[in-house]
């Protein structure tokens, strides 16, 4: 600290010694902040990202300190098991800890140290395949140490002076742990990197055994709750978006889903179709809306196809070569060798779990329509006709704010679509 303060302290003085014209010397005080600020900032990150790398066990700590613990054992099971398993992709290089909070809200964060945390709402309410998405997210934002760049974001170039040059060396820890810890209520993750973790988020999900269909059906139920979570016009300008459109977020997720199919999977509304043939719209069932449970039917339909044919190069082409694979030689992809099977409640595709029928499936007609999809030509919707069949669901089943009483006691309703 004290070799920055001088080098920093000579450099200024030897600019502000000279003697200059009044403008001059106005431009060159100007030119003394910017480089204390430069330095400020050059400082502090150095700090926090030792404290990224090395002090995970005080920033857990102190990050459990602010949120509160969910003492139970079945979540820290559940959160380690699955948290394990993304690991062995071998795709994560981090160390993380993970643990549930009780907030009943559906969110999540990971902060300065590689720390995790996942609220019990969404504890609760996502299967595994979805929270595992959830991590796989999360995770990318501590790959990038996007937790460190919006911390920076929020430290102003007076702030960062003080911290730096104004105090002892010592205390800078404890000033920026405050700060990071002060920071998880207001994040300032911006939305390129949103979409990063996102991205890279689904390419880890889908080297796990989870259904990569838990990606886009995250984000569906976070939409059913919340809504889009993005300001238009003015709104935007008082109050920014951080997020991608969570409508957005999901056709994209989708999209990668069914080119990991080799695109002949994909959910148009809350249809799925296999070789642009309709299969099966899923009943709602307890959480699970129609389109939810679409896309985990999808994501599951899409092992099967990418098993056969291997992830699609680009967006447009469906894959109609098989890859080589014993599992599949000498199978007839047009004729009888397909295995779709219904036992009980479950129906099954080549001995992979498709799905389980709910009040409402019709379990011998989803049967039918898989057979006849599947033996179908290799085909898939354009993205015109998958955007129609989206937008004519959120017109009919979309969003809407929950109903809200005004002074005199009569119901509003606050449309956030």
């Amino acid at each position: 600290m004290k070799t920055w303060k001088k080098w920093m302290t000579t450099l200024v003085l030897g600019t502000s010694l000279v003697t200059l014209p009044v403008g001059m010397a106005a431009a060159a005080s100007a030119v003394e902040t910017v480089l204390y600020g430069a330095a400020a900032a050059a400082l502090i990150k150095q700090q926090l990202v030792r404290m990224d790398t090395q002090m995970q066990p005080q920033m857990l700590a102190q990050t459990q300190a602010k949120t509160g613990v969910v003492d139970n054992y079945e979540y820290e099971d559940r959160l380690e098991r699955i948290a394990d398993n993304l690991v062995r992709t071998g795709m994560i290089k981090r160390n993380y800890d993970v643990y549930a909070n009780p907030s009943k809200e559906l969110n999540a964060f990971e902060t300065v140290g590689g720390v995790i945390s996942v609220n019990q709402g969404m504890m609760d309410t996502l299967n595994d395949d979805e929270l595992a998405f959830t991590l796989c997210h999360e995770m990318q934002h501590g790959e990038r140490h996007h937790a460190i760049n919006g911390v920076m974001k929020s430290i102003g170039v007076s702030v960062a002076v003080d911290l730096a040059f104004g105090g002892h060396a010592e205390m800078l820890d404890v000033l920026l742990g405050g700060i990071v810890i002060n920071y998880i209520d207001n994040e300032m993750v911006t939305m390129n990197q949103e979409k990063e973790a996102d991205a890279y988020g689904f390419e880890v999900m889908k080297n796990t055994p989870y259904n990569v269909g838990g990606a886009p059906s995250s984000m569906q139920f976070v939409y059913e709750k919340y809504g889009d979570l993005y300001q238009e016009g003015f709104k935007r300008v008082i109050n920014p978006n951080n997020h991608p459109q969570m409508t957005k977020r999901i056709e994209k997720l989708g999209r990668r889903m069914t080119r990991w199919s080799g695109n002949h999977v994909q959910v148009g509304g809350d249809m799925v179709y296999v070789n642009a043939q309709p299969v099966v719209s899923p009943a709602p069932y307890g959480d699970y809306s129609r389109r939810r449970r679409a896309f985990l039917v999808a994501g599951n339909l899409s092992r099967v196809t990418h098993t056969i044919y291997g992830e699609a190069q680009d967006d447009k082409k469906v894959q109609t070569t098989p890859v080589a694979s014993g599992k599949i030689k000498g199978m007839d992809l047009t004729g009888n060798d397909w295995q779709i099977l219904q036992n009980g409640s479950e129906i099954s595709v080549q001995g992979q779990h498709i799905m389980d029928c709910a009040p409402g499936d019709d379990g011998a007609a989803i049967v039918r329509s898989l057979n006849q999809a599947f033996r179908a030509k290799p085909a898939m919707l354009s993205d015109k006709e998958i955007q129609k069949l989206d937008k004519k669901w959120k017109s009919q089943y979309g969003y809407k704010a929950p109903a809200k009483k005004d002074k005199a006691g009569a119901q509003k309703t606050e449309d956030h679509s």
